[in-house]
């Protein structure tokens, strides 16, 4: 394994590398600190809840919705910490969507920075592609939310298979996306430098 490991080109075996430190840094980071202190869970779930909203009173006619926020107690291991919740409500229907830590995107927000910041690139081209890449991810789940609202409201027999499996699908290769201009730009821009070199 760690003669494999030592045949791979240098620029593989660098990202390797600092995605390992990153990940483990990360899951310390989060789950020591972050989890039980809700942040940034809380304000994304929140902000998630709210732009949900939103954007089903401008689309959607027949409800009016609101955001209602509370906090419950969850149990991580043997430690019990508050966990923000954000339920979108219709009037006349009670709740329609519930938003919470594993809904609120942070994860694939992270996983999408982490490929750019252990990829190689300019600083100012990676700052640019994970706050432009972090904001578009924010907007997919808000219109992931959105339309799992819809199903609820108008197709309930569709929402397990639209939230377990077509949403997910959708977010991931969207990200994928995302990464792929990211490297497809460096690779012109360098082949660029190579010609007229």
């Amino acid at each position: 394994m760690i003669h494999a490991f030592q045949q791979l080109p240098a620029e593989v075996s660098t990202f390797l590398k600092r995605a390992v430190v990153l990940f483990i840094g990360w899951k310390l980071l989060y789950i020591l600190v972050l989890i039980p202190r809700e942040v940034p869970d809380a304000w994304l779930v929140r902000k998630t809840g709210e732009a949900t909203t939103s954007v089903l009173n401008v689309l959607y006619n027949k409800y009016d919705f609101h955001t209602e926020h509370i906090v419950r107690v969850r149990k991580y291991g043997n430690d019990t910490v508050n966990a923000t919740y954000s339920n979108v409500i219709a009037n006349g229907r009670g709740r329609i969507v519930g938003i919470y830590q594993a809904c609120n995107a942070l994860e694939l927000m992270i996983l999408y920075a982490g490929f750019i910041i252990c990829f190689y690139g300019p600083l100012k081209r990676k700052l640019m592609f994970i706050v432009f890449g972090v904001l578009g991810l924010f907007t997919l789940n808000v219109l992931r939310c959105v339309f799992l609202a819809w199903i609820v409201l108008d197709m309930p027999h569709y929402f397990a298979i639209a939230h377990k499996y077509v949403f997910n699908i959708v977010v991931y290769v969207l990200t994928f996306i995302l990464w792929m201009f990211y490297v497809k730009g460096l690779k012109k821009k360098n082949e660029a430098l190579t010609t007229t070199s």
